[in-house]
């Protein structure tokens, strides 16, 4: 796991004559990511230059830092992430020849883009940004993982490709912050849109598509500019409908990809919930491979109504040590949520970015990798809008009893008064969009933003499908948010985690599985829960509660504001650049927002602070 960092010149410009300089300067702001090793590489003909910093994880000598290069001096790889397979892909390579001069899985990645090109990119199970180059030829392979689980920035500057793992890095190559894309900021005003948009908060800075590869010639103009190309798609046939076979081979695959994913040369951990996920992962890395971690989890007062307890009981079942953290005072909390903004490069819509912040930094006093619950609710339906529109399929096929569980089900997971208005906003896309700017956003948002509206949203409608496309836009898009903050604060101190259900086998297997299994009975991720059963314990297994990192940031935020209103340059500023107009007015209005929209404009405001008012922001 490390940060990356490249520019690419194309025939008709060469790289600035300060480059290295620049390289040093987008290094310096992305360090965090990789404190370990740090290396540079600027091509003599200013073709292209290179810059990594390293966490060591898989093979920590100094012999698998990057750029790392081939033998003969000819390939060259900038890497950031894991490829879990290494081992099966080593052992193939070293059949057809290859020979190997380390351990790690960079030389293995290297070594499969040589013999294999871009065809070996489906072949890899992990998480990755990656730039190769051919420096004899001048040809390039840039590429992301298939679910956006490792992020990858792009920016074109003054005819060249500027590449790196944050916005933040390619900001301190400028030496200056572009202007704000006002549409990415009125999106996550306006409906909590974030990292599933490839645009970023800054104009012009973009995030490289998920699955995706670009291959290019650095010297040929344009060359490098061409559409990405896909190398993997979601299965489009539900035909698994099978629930014992299902939920044996569920488990299988589980065990598999959590074992992989134990493969590290530094001590792993585990982020620990009373959830289903995250205990379904502590349960099978005990109780089929015979591993006892080190766990971490997030706990509020009450404690009562957090997921301690459960987190305690999973933990002493099945043998980890758990680690409890809470979350510290008014102060503690702003400063952290200013900290996690610096390095998202933008605002979040989940106000769990606090809580989640502090488990890492506990965590990694003890370890340097953590295991993750992540991906689970949106492959398999655990979300309760979910259960509403498996609930609209079940009406369609004349399935009432179903429907009505289905009804239950988010009624006891949320609020049966806000059933109907669900099913509303998901049936139109006006009543979506007034339902989401109900706090007077036209007043208050500038014209780009106020106009900002989401290209792709989940719908309900008279067909029987309805699960299946709420499941792929939650997948495809929606995780990706959870992706970035997961990624960025994590690695803000020198933390990697790795999500053993966003390996691609289980979600192969999740989009194969008729929808009718996943969602019913009142349950959603039933297969996850019928593979689990015997394994953990009914109330943990069976229980519908899904509280996530609650945590009282929102409820600071309003106090704060209440105490100070919004920071008053960051507001005279935001005015300024277009995202918000009558700023006396939004500062009137302040307490009168809802909560989670007081959160997101206080949230932009300390962005505007961060990355616009202190040029320290850029240095750190």
């Amino acid at each position: 796991m490390c940060g990356l960092f490249a520019v690419i010149s194309t025939v008709s410009t060469q790289l600035p004559s300060d480059v290295e300089n620049r390289v040093d300067r987008a290094l310096n702001a992305i360090q965090h990511r990789g404190p370990d090793a740090r290396g540079t590489f600027v091509d003599p003909k200013k073709r292209f230059a290179f810059g990594h910093v390293r966490l060591s994880v898989i093979d920590i000598a100094a012999t698998s830092n990057q750029p790392f290069w081939s033998s003969c001096g000819r390939y060259c790889i900038l890497f950031n992430g894991e490829i879990y397979n290494y081992i099966e892909l080593r052992e193939r390579l070293i059949r057809e020849g290859v020979a190997f001069r380390t351990q790690s899985d960079t030389e293995v990645l290297l070594q499969a883009l040589i013999t294999w090109g871009s065809k070996c990119l489906n072949m890899l199970n992990g998480m990755w940004g990656l730039v190769f180059v051919d420096t004899q030829t001048g040809r390039f392979i840039i590429s992301r993982d298939r679910f956006g689980v490792k992020p990858l920035y792009t920016f074109v500057h003054n005819g060249s490709l500027v590449i790196c793992s944050e916005a933040k890095g390619i900001l301190a190559y400028l030496d200056s912050s572009p202007s704000p894309n006002c549409e990415s900021i009125g999106l996550f005003l306006k409906f909590g849109v974030g990292a599933e948009r490839c645009e970023s908060w800054f104009q012009g800075i973009n995030r490289f598509p998920v699955a995706s590869y670009v291959e290019a010639i650095a010297d040929r103009q344009g060359d490098l500019f061409q559409a990405p190309t896909a190398y993997w798609e979601y299965p489009t046939s539900r035909t698994i409908d099978s629930m014992e076979d299902v939920a044996e081979q569920l488990r299988e695959t589980l065990v598999d990809a959590i074992r992989i994913r134990l493969r590290s040369d530094v001590p792993v951990g585990l982020s620990l919930s009373a959830g289903l996920d995250s205990s379904a992962i502590a349960g099978l890395t005990a109780d089929r491979l015979d591993r006892h971690l080190l766990s971490f989890t997030s706990w509020f007062e009450p404690v009562e109504k957090s997921e301690l307890q459960g987190a305690q009981k999973i933990a002493s079942k099945f043998g980890h040590t758990l680690t409890p953290i809470q979350q510290a005072d008014q102060t503690s909390t702003l400063q952290d949520l200013r900290t996690c903004i610096y390095h998202l490069d933008s605002g979040h819509a989940s106000t769990a970015i606090v809580p989640y912040l502090n488990l890492c930094r506990k965590a990694r006093q003890s370890v340097t990798v953590m295991l993750e619950g992540q991906g689970a609710d949106e492959l398999l339906g655990g979300y309760p809008g979910l259960a509403l529109l498996a609930g609209a399929d079940w009406l369609m096929r004349g399935k009432f009893r179903s429907f009505f569980e289905c009804c239950r089900q988010y009624g006891r997971q949320k609020d049966w008064k806000r059933l109907p208005l669900e099913y509303l906003r998901y049936a139109s896309r006006a009543i979506y969009s007034r339902q989401a700017t109900r706090w007077n956003s036209g007043n208050f948002l500038g014209a780009i933003a106020a106009k900002a509206d989401p290209e792709n949203l989940i719908e309900v409608g008279l067909r029987t499908n309805n699960l299946a496309n709420g499941l792929k836009l939650s997948h495809h898009e929606g995780l990706v948010s959870l992706l970035h903050y997961g990624d960025a604060i994590s690695m803000s101190v020198n933390l990697e985690t790795r999500c053993p259900f966003m390996d691609y086998r289980i979600v192969e297997l999740g989009f194969q599985i008729r929808t009718s299994l996943l969602i019913n009975h009142g349950f959603g991720k039933l297969p996850l829960r019928r593979s689990m059963d015997t394994i953990l314990p009914k109330e943990i297994c069976w229980n519908l509660r899904k509280d996530g990192f609650t945590n009282p940031t929102a409820t600071v935020i309003r106090e704060y504001v209440r105490m100070h209103g919004f920071p008053h340059d960051a507001l005279k500023l935001a005015v300024k650049l277009g995202i918000f107009k009558n700023a006396e007015e939004l500062q009137q209005s302040a307490l009168k927002l809802p909560e989670n929209i007081l959160y997101r404009v206080f949230s932009v405001l300390i962005w505007v602070e961060v990355f616009y008012l202190q040029t320290a922001g850029l240095k750190d």
